[in-house]
């Protein structure tokens, strides 16, 4: 059954610093806790926000493209991921104007499908175009360089 979204709605995140490090966050009723490792003072329990914030592109690709396979009729009976951010830690430090944190982000994605390379290139197309988190990061000035192979 196909869900109906409205054009707009709200998504609520509430959150308190636990530590300089660590920062819980709740949303939907779901815990959400980012760290950070030992040497930048945290604890290394959770992800930084960093790894959270490119989790969420890989979260976000796998619901899209699996929309979008269903809008094209393509078979796809799984997918998995690999991604590598290039952070450019400069501005964070004040050691110089960058345009974007992460200038170069790395996205493999292998699909489980008997799609042809035609078909795969417009499902990543249509993905990276109707993708929120891809959208942002590439209006954001990141490259994201992409590439989606059968398993």
């Amino acid at each position: 059954m196909a869900h109906v979204m409205p054009d707009l709605f709200k998504i609520d995140v509430s959150g308190h610093a636990v530590s300089h490090a660590r920062t819980e966050m709740v949303a939907r009723g779901k815990v959400v806790t980012t760290d950070e490792p030992p040497e930048r003072g945290g604890t290394d329990l959770f992800a930084t926000p960093l790894e959270t914030m490119l989790s969420s592109f890989l979260g976000c690709t796998n619901v899209i493209a699996n929309y979008v396979a269903g809008v094209l009729k393509m078979d796809l009976r799984g997918m998995e991921f690999e991604m590598c951010g290039h952070f450019d830690t400069r501005g964070v430090f004040g050691k110089a104007e960058i345009g974007t944190p992460f200038p170069v982000i790395e996205l493999k994605v292998i699909l489980d499908t008997e799609a042809d390379d035609a078909q795969i290139a417009k499902l990543a197309k249509i993905v990276g175009e109707k993708c929120p988190v891809s959208v942002l990061l590439r209006r954001a000035g990141c490259e994201i360089q992409e590439t989606w192979v059968r398993k």
